[in-house]
């Protein structure tokens, strides 16, 4: 299973909270349950990006299971709380802060192999869905109907990726690197950009009510930092699928760090959260 470079997260988390679909939220938020705490499970965690957000977007009292496959990004969850502005108790077990007390409860888990859990109001996970198949979304989607839970999936890739100024080899980078999101992550054969309908029909078909929304990330070049990080790892990515384009690759990605070098250049990023409640 693919397990994730802290560095990463801490970069990409301002661009996450930009771009998510609050309509969702607060369709989600009048749709819970009542009281308190409001039980949650967040599937690969991380270093806890996802309730830093959601969080304070809930509000009231809060009970999260944070699970992922990674120990050591789990055992940060504290340090990351803390450096956002969350006030802990000594074990680290108890956070408040903007309007919120979560009690916090991490478990390392290999969500490719053991069972999906979602005992709780709410099931979420944040990029997740198109590194997973089609098989383990219909799990998921089972999971949370055995229980009455609600889902919401956030950022899941949708396959557009829209450059400005335009290049040459935009579409070919982009039809390789969405191939390349289909490749095995360590849950079978990835969605990659066709996760987000896919979970629409695996939770349609157990009864729920769902709801999309565009989350794309719109990077500027006050994004440099970011936009080279993926831009390296879409050269790359595409370079796997297509070996003997490598050389037409590189020259490609070099115009592109040319460009964040000298100020210029934007890319759009698409993704689509998915929430999905019980009863239709």
């Amino acid at each position: 299973m693919s397990t994730f470079d802290p560095a990463w997260l801490r970069l990409r988390e301002p661009a996450d909270s930009a771009a998510r679909a609050s309509v969702l939220e607060r369709l989600l938020k009048t749709a819970l349950p009542a009281r308190e705490p409001l039980s949650i499970i967040d599937l690969a965690a991380g270093t806890g990006s996802n309730l830093r957000y959601l969080a304070p977007r809930l509000g009231g009292s809060q009970a999260w299971r944070l699970v992922d496959a990674d120990a050591d990004l789990l055992a940060a969850v504290s340090d990351h709380l803390a450096a956002h502005g969350w006030e802990l108790a000594d074990d680290g077990r108890l956070a408040q802060g903007h309007g919120v007390r979560a009690r916090i409860a991490t478990e390392a888990r290999d969500l490719a192999r053991d069972a999906v859990p979602a005992d709780a109001d709410l099931v979420t996970a944040s990029a997740l869905l198109d590194l997973v198949s089609g098989a383990w979304i219909d799990r998921l989607a089972a999971a949370c109907a055995a229980s009455g839970a609600a889902a919401l999936l956030t950022l899941s890739v949708d396959g557009t990726l829209a450059w400005e100024p335009v290049a040459e080899l935009d579409g070919e980078v982009r039809a390789l690197v969405n191939r390349h999101q289909q490749r095995d992550k360590g849950f079978g054969p990835a969605l990659g950009p066709h996760a987000p309908q896919a979970a629409v029909a695996a939770f349609e078909r157990h009864g729920y009510g769902v709801e999309t929304a565009a989350s794309p990330w719109r990077l500027g070049p006050g994004d440099a930092q970011l936009q080279q990080h993926l831009h390296a790892g879409w050269a790359s990515a595409a370079s796997a699928v297509a070996p003997d384009r490598e050389a037409a690759i590189h020259d490609w990605l070099a115009h592109r760090m040319d460009l964040l070098a000298a100020g210029i250049g934007s890319v759009e990023v698409g993704h689509l959260d998915v929430l999905a409640l019980p009863g239709g």
